[in-house]
């Protein structure tokens, strides 16, 4: 049987980088790391999107990021 996380933490996210950058920093501090992360970004442009997955490398977390096109708020 798999071993699923106990936690599921879903971050949506729109070209905030410094946001959202403070936010992984705080859940690579967390004591309990049984957590998954999902990153729902709705339509951020590229230089953010490079931001957000340097970060998860950075920070040594490990995190699904779910990116699709800017057709207006969609979260």
């Amino acid at each position: 049987m798999p071993d699923f996380p106990s936690i599921s933490i879903v971050i949506t996210t729109y070209n905030r980088s410094e946001a959202l950058v403070q936010v992984l920093r705080a859940l690579s501090q967390q004591d309990d790391s049984d957590f998954e992360i999902v990153i729902a970004d709705d339509g951020s442009k590229q230089d953010h999107r490079g931001t957000v997955v340097n970060a998860v490398a950075r920070f040594g977390l490990k995190a699904t990021y779910v990116w699709h096109p800017d057709v207006g708020f969609t979260a």
